[in-house]
């Protein structure tokens, strides 16, 4: 790494420490104000609309090889599968509970249907399937991955918000709950840390064998995500 390289990393890490400290600041004095009622996701996705592309999305692409056939089961507005066809040229299935989220994803152009995945009768295997912000939301998440077990021929990819990032267990030191959700509290109906998560999957007969981090700390994050990764990727198989 050259002089000029080397000052332009301090800069760009220096730079990103600044915003993260920032944000720390702001999470923990923060209080939310934003809900709904009731959680609607067909309301939440009418409210939120599109997703921006978020640093999982190259971890996914960085382990599915090209022409792979995806699930990606919670699809959301479809910007995943649509990063993923762009980038590996897969071919992508996504279901997703909500109307309007189905609705956004066929507006980028991706497969997507309207499916309980409790309910949907699956009749072939995917290579990979993809469950990306997801099980946090579910009561049942053992019952999900049970289910899935048994269709694809590679890796289930999941991501996760982890409950031990640095942030939350300060906010839980000066006696606030952490918050993971947006827009209502009932968001969120599990928590795991990066450590729990690991031995969670284990009940269940399936071994996580890659944890990458999705972002967090700058630097530490890579290599402590257990406390200082916000969302983190599990490759399961």
């Amino acid at each position: 790494m050259t002089t000029i390289e080397l000052a332009k990393t301090m800069i760009r890490t220096g730079r990103d420490l600044g915003v993260e400290l920032y944000g720390t600041a702001k999470y923990l004095q923060h209080s939310p104000t934003r809900s709904m009622a009731d959680m609607d996701y067909d309301e939440y996705w009418r409210v939120r609309g599109y997703h921006h592309l978020q640093p999982r999305f190259k971890l996914f692409a960085d382990i599915i090889e090209p022409g792979s056939t995806v699930l990606d089961v919670g699809c959301g507005d479809g910007l995943t599968l649509s990063y993923l066809a762009k980038h590996r040229k897969i071919r992508g299935v996504g279901i997703d509970l909500s109307l309007e989220a189905v609705r956004l994803a066929r507006s980028r152009g991706v497969t997507a249907f309207v499916a309980d995945i409790f309910h949907w009768h699956l009749t072939e295997k995917f290579d990979y399937i993809i469950i990306s912000e997801v099980l946090e939301h579910l009561a049942d998440a053992e019952g999900v991955l049970l289910k899935l077990r048994s269709f694809y021929k590679k890796k289930i990819l999941i991501s996760i918000p982890n409950i031990g990032y640095y942030r939350h267990r300060l906010r839980l030191l000066l006696g606030n709950f952490p918050i993971q959700w947006g827009w209502h509290p009932a968001e969120h109906l599990r928590f795991w840390t990066v450590s729990d998560f690991t031995k969670w999957i284990a009940t269940l007969n399936l071994e996580v064998t890659e944890i990458k981090s999705s972002n967090g700390f700058p630097i530490l994050h890579y290599y402590q995500p257990n406390l200082f990764s916000n969302q983190v990727v599990f490759v399961v198989r």
